[in-house]
């Protein structure tokens, strides 16, 4: 599948294989253009903790109360549902 992470000031598009590997790939994006500190964190969570912290501070930031993701489809749909990543081939 190809998606496009669009966040901030992350324009990407890649191909990934699986819904865990485009959390992992969104993971690694959002921790390249981290200051140094925030990059050590967000590369010792799991993949699964990282979706569910960044579900987490976009409901304080949005005055939402979106549940944790459970699973990497799960954040993948609630991604695309909030904008943060479009589906450009199934």
């Amino acid at each position: 599948m190809k998606l496009k992470i669009h966040v901030r000031d992350i324009e990407e598009t890649v191909e990934v294989a699986s819904a865990e590997a485009g959390l992992r790939r969104f993971k690694q994006e959002a921790a390249k253009r981290a200051p140094f500190v925030v990059r050590l964190a967000i590369n010792g969570m799991s993949d699964l903790a990282f979706a569910a912290e960044a579900v987490k501070r976009d409901n304080q930031a949005n005055e939402r109360n979106d549940p944790p993701p459970a699973s990497a489809q799960a954040f993948l749909d609630w991604a695309v549902a909030r904008g943060y990543v479009s589906v450009v081939e199934p």
